[in-house]
């Protein structure tokens, strides 16, 4: 399958799932322009609230020789989803306002909605590189929001943190099969942009 016939698959995906789970009284441009969180959505959906909006990405990656490295850059746009109780971010790196590289873009989606019976976030990504879907729970710890999943063939922690109404820190850490600890491989710092 081609990358762009891929993409028409996940975005018709993203766009069914969102019209089965909108009320019927709702037209689809309510369900687009929800800008807020809904209060019936679980008080702990707002630890992602300072997220939603417009990101410039720098990121970098831990090479072979254990140094770090500048990655490509992405954009990354946060936005509430099903009437205000879930919130979808859309990832292109690299950003569309630069060269696509050869091997081409990089997009990928995330749905992330609270369980509150689970007392967790529940999350599933997929892109156009990955080919699947790769599901996370997260927590709040502190002023941090930690995802734990299977990812790239390993255990991965991701945490989101320093989160400030313009900027953020992410970093990536996979477990080594051998000693079990937790190796940061993947970083990246989000300056707020309007759109």
């Amino acid at each position: 399958m081609t990358c762009k016939k891929w993409q028409t698959l996940l975005q018709t995906i993203a766009f069914t799932t969102v019209t089965a789970l909108t009320p019927i009284t709702a037209t689809a441009e309510d369900t687009m322009n929800i800008q807020r969180q809904s209060a019936k959505a679980p008080a702990q959906t707002s630890q992602f609230a300072g997220l939603v909006g417009n990101w410039k990405i720098d990121d970098s990656y831990l090479d072979k020789d254990g140094k770090w490295q500048p990655a490509g850059g992405a954009q990354w746009k946060f936005y509430w989803i099903l009437g205000g109780t879930a919130i979808q971010d859309d990832w292109i790196s690299p950003a569309l306002d630069k060269p696509a590289p050869k091997a081409g873009r990089q997009f990928g989606t995330n749905i992330r909605i609270y369980n509150p019976a689970q007392n967790r976030w529940e999350m599933a990504w997929a892109s156009n590189s990955g080919r699947k879907i790769d599901t996370f729970n997260a927590v709040a710890e502190g002023k941090s929001v930690v995802m734990s999943g299977f990812f790239n063939g390993a255990d991965s922690r991701i945490t989101f943190f320093n989160i400030k109404p313009q900027s953020f820190d992410w970093k990536l850490e996979q477990q080594d099969k051998k000693s079990g600890k937790f190796n940061e491989t993947y970083r990246i710092k989000g300056k707020r942009i309007k759109h």
